[in-house]
């Protein structure tokens, strides 16, 4: 692999952008670039993460990073047309062209939301690896969770209600991108979207549950306590302590005593199913 030169790197992506209205060019002309900062020394699994699943090249993050900020101007001038080019590198069976496709996905104006939701609810499926998953919700809903907040809030809705353990997966790891913007103040809707699941907590569900209620009670301890209080109350609510216990730690301590007086007080409520223990794994 040949060492990145900033300069050089900026005229090969300068004169790849020349094709960002033809993207079956730009992704003929993508595949050399990539061959060219290729690292085929580089082994899957050495930086400790599984290796990817599809086809990568290896290059070093810069390369993309470059691309994607050569072809912003031309993305905010024709969104339609970055769509386009989404849409074709996604079609590549390749790591690197489907992270590009992420990262423009986050690029394009959500105007209307649906071009955006369509494509991450399409694109987002159980076959698609947990690695471009991950960059498709933190980079693909960029303008979308910013600009269209409730249009992102409805995605995550249509995830959380959904009976699909994948899919209710993907909700509660939105949620936590949501919960963590102090711009975003309908603190009620967290409580409601994940008020069955503390409940009733999947085995499979348990670790991004634990994640949002990280997040509440960073955001929100009292009324992420109050919320956990709450839901002890229900007759059937036999993993509300099992996450409570979970999450104690992460609650300041003044509200850890309450809550613990609120589990034990909960074991005597007639009619309560009797709380399971079992692990998160």
């Amino acid at each position: 692999m040949p060492a990145i030169q900033p300069a050089r790197l900026r005229q090969q992506v300068a004169l790849l952008a020349e094709d960002f209205d033809d993207p079956p060019a730009y992704t003929r002309s993508l595949h050399f670039l990539l061959d060219y900062y290729s690292d085929r020394a580089r082994r899957p699994g050495k930086t400790g993460r599984p290796g990817p699943l599809l086809i990568a090249y290896n290059v070093r993050s810069p390369v993309l990073r470059m691309l994607a900020k050569e072809l912003d101007p031309l993305i905010q001038e024709n969104p339609a047309g970055g769509l386009d080019l989404c849409d074709a590198l996604w079609a590549e069976p390749y790591l690197e062209f489907r992270l590009l496709a992420a990262m423009l996905l986050g690029q394009i104006p959500p105007n209307p939301p649906e071009e955006i939701t369509d494509r991450l609810r399409g694109w987002i499926t159980t076959d698609v690896e947990l690695f471009l998953i991950e960059a498709l919700l933190h980079h693909g809903i960029e303008r979308l969770h910013r600009e269209q907040p409730q249009a992102f809030l409805r995605l995550i809705e249509s995830w959380m209600e959904s009976t699909n353990t994948f899919q209710q997966q993907l909700g509660l790891r939105a949620l936590v991108r949501l919960i963590n913007d102090p711009t975003f103040e309908n603190l009620p809707v967290f409580f409601r979207l994940i008020q069955p699941l503390c409940q009733a907590a999947p085995a499979a569900l348990r670790p991004d549950l634990l994640d949002v209620l990280s997040a509440l009670a960073r955001r929100t301890p009292q009324e992420t306590a109050y919320f956990l209080r709450q839901t002890l109350i229900f007759p059937d609510s036999p993993d509300t302590p099992w996450l409570i216990r979970q999450s104690l730690s992460k609650f300041p301590f003044e509200l850890r005593s309450s809550l613990r007086q609120a589990m034990r007080d909960a074991e005597t409520l007639p009619g309560k199913t009797p709380t399971r223990t079992r692990s998160a794994h």
